[in-house]
């Protein structure tokens, strides 16, 4: 979809928004991953989809975009270390 004055687009990128995406991943309460059986196997592939699945919903929900000249980091210093 070309913008409305026949210019290029405004580069879009995303941000994540990351202490949001810690406390998220601290208050997780997937009975998947609370309850894994002592015959792993299945389970454990199970367990490992359900925690991967909700990394990724969590860190969705945390971005938001914004214009790509935009001056912010892509991870917070503690990952920059």
């Amino acid at each position: 979809m070309e913008p409305p004055d026949g210019g290029r687009p405004i580069p879009i990128r995303k941000i994540t928004n990351w202490k949001r995406v810690s406390t998220a991943l601290e208050e997780i309460d997937t009975p998947n991953l609370n309850s894994i059986p002592n015959d792993i196997t299945d389970e454990i592939d199970f367990a490992i989809g359900a925690l991967t699945n909700h990394v990724r919903t969590v860190v969705e929900e945390s971005e938001r975009e914004v214009p790509a000249s935009s001056d912010r980091r892509k991870f917070p210093p503690i990952f920059l270390n």
